[in-house]
């Protein structure tokens, strides 16, 4: 990788990191309802979880979705039914934060499952990982 890719690719991750999806959202719901070290558990998960997701997605795992019939309209339905879901969930909350409700707050895996169902996670990697990886085969 040349050093002419590091800042476009750079730029490419921040503006997809801090888009806003459910990830954020649930990232930012937990940081202001629970303390930082439960928060980070979730947003550690969140970000390992995406890290495997895309390795995945840059080793041939869309490959294998087009290939094996039914898996990527799985993914599909599972993906909008999880932003369904989370969408009651905001619209059922009504943005106090109760003193005495004692909720769990999202841990690792939480974050780690929530990017593989993200339909976000899944383009931002697919297109990242096609943007760059053709244009660095094209320079060479």
């Amino acid at each position: 990788m040349t050093i002419t890719l590091i800042l476009p690719m750079t730029a490419f991750a921040l503006a997809a990191s801090i888009s806003p999806g459910p990830v954020n959202l649930v990232c930012l719901s937990s940081g202001t309802r629970y303390p930082l070290s439960k928060g980070l558990m979730f947003v550690t998960g969140a970000t390992l979880g995406f890290i495997v997701l895309f390795v995945a997605i840059g080793l041939g795992l869309y490959s294998i979705m087009t290939a094996v019939p039914g898996l990527n309209e799985f993914l599909r339905w599972a993906g909008i039914i999880f932003l369904l879901y989370l969408s009651v969930q905001l619209l059922r909350d009504d943005g106090r934060l109760h003193e005495g409700e004692t909720h769990k707050a999202p841990g690792f895996l939480t974050g780690a499952i929530m990017q593989w169902l993200n339909p976000k996670a899944w383009l931002t990697s697919a297109s990242g990982i096609f943007a760059y990886l053709n244009r660095s085969y094209s320079t060479q």
